[in-house]
């Protein structure tokens, strides 16, 4: 089957002029459980810390296994369980065959771009989350900052920190933009609280966390308790829009936390005390749920 890569870039506080080096190689920085380095030949070799991949060799990660690895330009590439992803021998390409990935480039050192299945993405300066789609297409879940995702026929959206948009296979475009519960995200999510390296965003994103726990806190905004998925395509999750991204926030975690539980773990927002009327526990089960507009 033929294969058509969709340009998208997302950009984040630098232009597309911005310069920036080669990523065609990074070192293991933290390995957990099950990786392995698949050579072109198919061969596989664990994984083993301070061991430099270089692109074409991928990485495979198996059930409950996740990896850290670090480029020269401090760029992290954290990969989620099941997951299956290369380098490109030019440029500063990841090519994501399956699975879930948090990307990490430090501000001003540039950025690169995500290929999964029949799409593709730039990313600049920003810490997200992707994840591959069966069918084709992905999502992108912005962490902290404001960023665009943009086609390569001009279509783009806008995101901030804490929204969530699916790029549809085939070049159909995007779903809707919507804003999920950001705080149950991190709190259950492998690919921020499963390693012992600390990102260095971390306190941008514990910012957006609390920005919009305060948004939900004065009433502008409440969780909707239902997963991204089924609240894009009610009743039934289809058309792509049903890749639950258990890489990242793990369906051996917990139920996603309380209100009460957010706000000690990342603080009120200011001014604010005493019991909060903050996200409610939702219905959806484990992972993030979607944060709406209250009705009028």
């Amino acid at each position: 089957m033929k294969t058509t890569f969709l340009l998208l870039t997302l950009a984040v506080g630098c232009a597309l002029s911005c310069s920036a080096g080669t990523l065609v190689e990074s070192t293991y920085t933290e390995i957990i459980n099950d990786v392995s380095t698949l050579a072109t030949d198919g061969a596989a070799t664990p994984a083993k810390l301070a061991k430099v991949v270089k692109a074409p060799d991928r990485v495979r990660t198996g059930a409950q296994s996740r990896a850290e690895l670090t480029a020269p330009d401090k760029t992290i590439t954290r990969v989620g369980a099941n997951t299956v992803f290369s380098y490109s021998d030019q440029g500063r390409t990841v090519n994501l065959e399956k699975g879930s990935l948090l990307f990490h480039t430090p501000k001003g050192l540039g950025g690169g771009t995500i290929k999964s299945g029949g799409a593709a993405a730039a990313v600049l300066g920003t810490t997200l989350m992707v994840t591959a789609t069966p069918d084709g297409g992905f999502k992108v879940i912005l962490l902290e900052g404001r960023g665009s995702v943009r086609l390569l026929n001009g279509r783009s959206v806008t995101l901030q920190a804490g929204q969530l948009v699916f790029v549809l296979p085939g070049g159909k475009g995007f779903s809707e933009v919507v804003f999920i519960n950001l705080g149950k995200l991190v709190d259950g999510s492998q690919l921020i609280k499963g390693f012992t390296h600390e990102l260095s965003s971390l306190p941008l994103i514990f910012a957006a966390i609390r920005e919009q726990l305060a948004r939900i806190d004065s009433g502008r905004l409440q969780d909707t308790g239902w997963t991204a998925e089924v609240y894009l395509n009610p009743p039934t999750p289809a058309n792509g829009l049903n890749a639950l991204d258990h890489g990242s926030y793990g369906n051996a975690l917990p139920a996603p936390s309380s209100a009460e539980q957010l706000y000690n773990l990342f603080g009120k927002p200011s001014g604010q005390q005493g019991a909060a009327r903050g996200p409610s526990g939702g219905t959806s089960g484990r992972g993030l749920t979607v944060i709406g507009f209250p009705p009028g």
